[in-house]
């Protein structure tokens, strides 16, 4: 059932959108704290990588390092539980209903282990259809935005959760796109201007003689809040995409 005051599958990019920064503004506060130790969580193995070799990770030529490799595995899945705790929290108090960390967390780790599977079968799908030709990838990438809420919300197997949300996307797929292509670049706008006015700051801290180890933990320490904000708006979008793709279904 779509959540009330949602739209549905016929509004417009822009009303989805629009309900979303609405999700977004009224769950930042109580949502934030559980999106930065999601963030952190994922960015442990580049952390780790950045500490012992002063560089940040090669995406085409990765790293060997077994403890790199155990600290993304572990990144990842502890990511997937923080991001479905936060998704839990924000539907709570879209329905009214005062945050409860307990039992919120007793259904994100109830789902936890379908999450990862679902999450590792829709990545593997993603990149088999990249390789064939990059459209399938592209598709399939657009359609598994709703993986989250499905596996959150309803009740299949991990295979189940693919074809469910390639069935629920279909019908809106070029409003799904829309919305994340726009999301994405409002994102990167913002991005881009915090780093500015970070230059900015930095040019002051080095010109007051802060030391170059403390201006670079600042610079991590604002990459990860932007970034942890950033999570709490697109879940909030994934959020409004699913309801309005389930008030039709």
């Amino acid at each position: 059932m779509p959540e009330p005051q949602l739209p549905s599958r016929s509004a417009s990019v822009s009303d989805m959108m629009d309900a979303a920064t609405r999700i977004f503004r009224s769950t930042l506060a109580k949502g934030l704290p559980i999106a930065l130790f999601a963030i952190l969580f994922a960015a442990l193995p580049n952390m780790y990588w950045l500490t012992i070799t002063g560089k940040p990770v090669d995406p085409f030529h990765p790293p060997l390092d077994p403890k790199f490799w155990t600290l993304t595995l572990a990144g990842f899945a502890v990511y997937q539980l923080l991001a479905a705790l936060l998704m839990l929290r924000q539907r709570a108090l879209l329905l009214g209903r005062a945050p409860q960390l307990r039992s919120e967390l007793a259904v994100a780790l109830a789902r936890w282990p379908l999450l990862i599977l679902s999450a590792v079968l829709a990545g593997i799908v993603v990149f088999a259809g990249a390789l064939l030709l990059l459209l399938p990838g592209i598709y399939f990438l657009i359609s598994f935005l709703l993986l989250r809420p499905v596996v959150l919300f309803e009740t299949h197997s991990a295979v189940r959760v693919v074809g469910r949300c390639i069935r629920l996307v279909r019908p809106m797929w070029w409003k799904a796109l829309a919305a994340a292509v726009i999301a994405a670049l409002i994102f990167l706008v913002c991005a881009f201007a915090a780093s500015a006015i970070f230059e900015i700051l930095k040019f002051a801290l080095s010109a007051a003689g802060a030391k170059p180890a403390a201006i670079s933990a600042f610079a991590q320490a604002c990459g990860l809040g932007i970034q942890a904000v950033a999570l709490v708006y697109f879940s909030a979008l994934w959020l409004v995409l699913y309801s309005a793709a389930s008030s039709s279904a």
